[in-house]
């Protein structure tokens, strides 16, 4: 392997990173006990379902290997008298970048495993076209994503089922399948009321929490949870127990140093690979699914086409059941190539309708946050300094020979959860704050990972080295936008059409969230390290005032990575509900949807865990009404 020069669009500091990982990639594990861990077991165990020959017909056909469909492979698989087969447009995720929690931004995003899409020009956010990764790879976004485990807020589940039509979708009905997934690691003083109450032992999913771990920026971690004590915020360790509201060091999928992914939690990790009734396909793009009729038989792929453009598409057959679990962009996106969706727009195409459902690729629903940069006051530090090229290289290198230090944990450190009180209070929260305990002022990749355009970026000869980045973020967002096809041909991306900050109130719930964390970094014990909101001179208005506020969130704002709502989960009188509320989609038959996609309504935070929940709930669902093995 010969490293190759930065590209236009990369540092040098990150580009020398980005050669350390290819060049751990290259090479042979070290013993796990002198990595710390560093390297899973799914590295080097026996996969005979990974690159087993395809059958002509399958029972159950499961298409994309993302947080819910390893889930669904896995489970169904369980039961030896069925076969299943697991399709995956991506490859392997086993690499350095994936199991390192600190390497997800720079290294992950717009590389071979993401399939970095791009949204349509934004009007609310001064015509930018927002970057929208989402993982092509086994795990999925589960795989790329910021290894945060939130479920979301009860009554998000509540408000679904009393309100919205999905019976049986309430919090104390997902509650047990949150559980099944889980092995909580955590001590039991991380928890309010234990684990043994909220939390589940003995899962795939192993989950640990911050508050247990040793990090180079713990102590201003706990300062921020303090601080928003102190500005009138509860404190809660456990946002996934009874109640969410409050603040907190994160509940993450890292287990030794290691993020856990859907794909070694559920496939590598569990031995779902040895069996001989699972088939998992990698690099093969399901391009549509086979009807017969109104019933689906089958789905059509092709080998990615980057990869190999000019081998045909083969067709595998379903004996029973195609789940859809590409993701709330692949499916709405898929379900539409295959002649399901408002049938005026399928016909704008030229594709034959199967399904006139309207509802397909509408409700998309996206979180939405933006950078505050939080100065440090003269000999005070955060702990850690990415600009510093030896600190980072250090940083790397603690991780990658030992398994420890700050880059064994994600860039999150903190959290918390509000009403902005713009929300009717039984939807739940609204607001959400990320913290990472350090600035990125990189401008390249700023603009390669997040689309901010150079001249809506700070001033990076004004930004501080070391401080702390906050993320006030709206958890739930009224605008809603669509995904839908750009043309009849699967090579073409679909149009990604969030319509970010079409509703004013959203507008409104961010420009509270910069109140919020004034109020959080005037407060002690925060006050006494930090110098306040570090001013952004290239906003021409009084920093602070509304207007520059406003101003902050139109150039800066971008997606938390969590698109939902595009094929909706609704009752029979919803003309837009695209599947009933066992997933089955709307008058056809032998076809689920099981992801993020059938959220009628965004929940409250981060959206692997709720994806992981669905995955769990339509296999149980999938083997109930099939008289499976349990």
């Amino acid at each position: 392997m010969v490293p190759v020069g930065p590209s236009p669009s990369e540092s040098p500091a990150w580009h020398r990173v980005r050669v350390l990982q290819q060049h751990l990639d290259h090479q042979p594990p070290p013993s796990r006990a002198a990595a710390g861990g560093l390297w899973s077991p799914s590295a080097t165990s026996s996969t005979p379902s990974l690159g087993r020959a395809l059958a002509a017909e399958y029972d159950f056909v499961v298409v994309g290997a993302g947080s819910a469909g390893c889930v669904l492979a896995a489970r169904l698989s369980e039961d030896p008298t069925v076969s299943v087969l697991l399709s995956e447009a991506g490859g392997s995720n086993q690499s350095f970048a994936v199991r390192s929690p600190f390497l997800t931004c720079p290294t992950l995003q717009n590389s071979e495993r993401d399939w970095a899409f791009r949204s349509e020009p934004q009007a609310e956010q001064k015509d930018r076209v927002s970057h929208w990764p989402r993982g092509k790879t086994l795990g999925g976004s589960s795989s790329i994503n910021y290894m945060l485990y939130v479920r979301g807020d009860p009554r998000n589940f509540d408000f679904w089922a009393q309100e919205l039509g999905c019976e049986g979708w309430a919090f104390k009905d997902v509650l047990p399948f949150f559980k099944k997934s889980e092995d909580y690691l955590g001590s039991s003083t991380s928890c309010s009321e234990g684990p043994d109450s909220h939390h589940g032992k003995g899962g795939c999913l192993k989950v640990t929490h911050m508050k247990d771990g040793q990090f180079a920026t713990k102590d201003i971690s706990q300062k921020i949870v303090d601080s928003c004590q102190a500005a009138g915020m509860s404190k809660n360790d456990d946002y996934n127990g009874p109640t969410q509201e409050g603040a907190s060091l994160p509940q993450i999928t890292v287990n030794e140093a290691v993020r856990c992914d859907a794909a070694s939690a559920f496939l590598f990790q569990n031995g779902a690979l040895q069996r001989p009734n699972l088939t998992v396909a990698t690099g093969q793009m399901v391009t549509r699914v086979i009807f017969q009729g109104t019933t689906a038989i089958g789905v059509a792929f092709r080998p990615d086409s980057k990869t190999v453009p000019s081998k045909p598409e083969q067709i595998v057959r379903a004996r029973r059941e195609v789940i859809l679990s590409a993701g709330a962009v692949c499916t709405p996106w898929l379900l539409q190539l295959s002649g399901v969706g408002r049938a005026e727009h399928l016909t704008e195409h030229k594709i034959p309708v199967v399904a006139d459902l309207p509802g397909v690729g509408q409700n998309l629903q996206d979180h939405l946050f933006y950078a505050i940069l939080v100065d440090m006051k003269p000999g005070c530090s955060s702990g850690f300094v990415p600009s510093k090229l030896l600190h980072l290289a250090r940083t790397l290198m603690e991780y990658s020979l030992l398994g420890k230090g700050i880059a064994s944990f994600p860039y999150i450190s903190a959290m918390s959860f509000s009403r902005s009180g713009l929300t009717p209070e039984h939807h739940g929260n609204d607001l959400q704050l990320h913290v990472v305990p350090f600035v990125f002022k990189d401008p390249k990749q700023l603009e390669k990972n997040m689309g901010i355009k150079p001249e809506d970026m700070p001033d990076p000869s004004e930004t501080p080295d070391e401080g702390l980045t906050i993320f006030p973020t709206l958890i739930l967002p009224r605008s809603s936008g669509s995904i839908s096809l750009r043309s009849a041909d699967p090579g073409d991306y679909p149009v990604i059409q969030p319509s970010y900050l079409t509703d004013p109130v959203d507008m409104a719930i961010l420009t509270e969230g910069y109140r919020l964390v004034e109020r959080v970094v005037a407060s002690p014990p925060l006050a006494e390290v930090c110098a306040g909101i570090h001013p952004d001179s290239m906003i021409p208005h009084a920093p602070g005032s509304d207007e520059y506020v406003k101003e902050h969130i139109r150039k800066g704002s971008i997606t938390v990575y969590h698109p939902a709502g595009t094929a909706k989960m609704g009752c029979s009188l919803d003309p837009m509900a695209v599947v009933d509320t066992s997933l089955r989609v709307r008058g056809l038959s032998g076809l689920r949807v099981a992801d993020a996609s059938i959220m009628p309504k965004i929940i409250s935070g981060n959206t692997n865990a709720p994806s992981i929940m669905i995955g769990e709930r339509a296999a149980h669902m999938i083997k109930t009404s099939w008289g499976m093995k349990l």
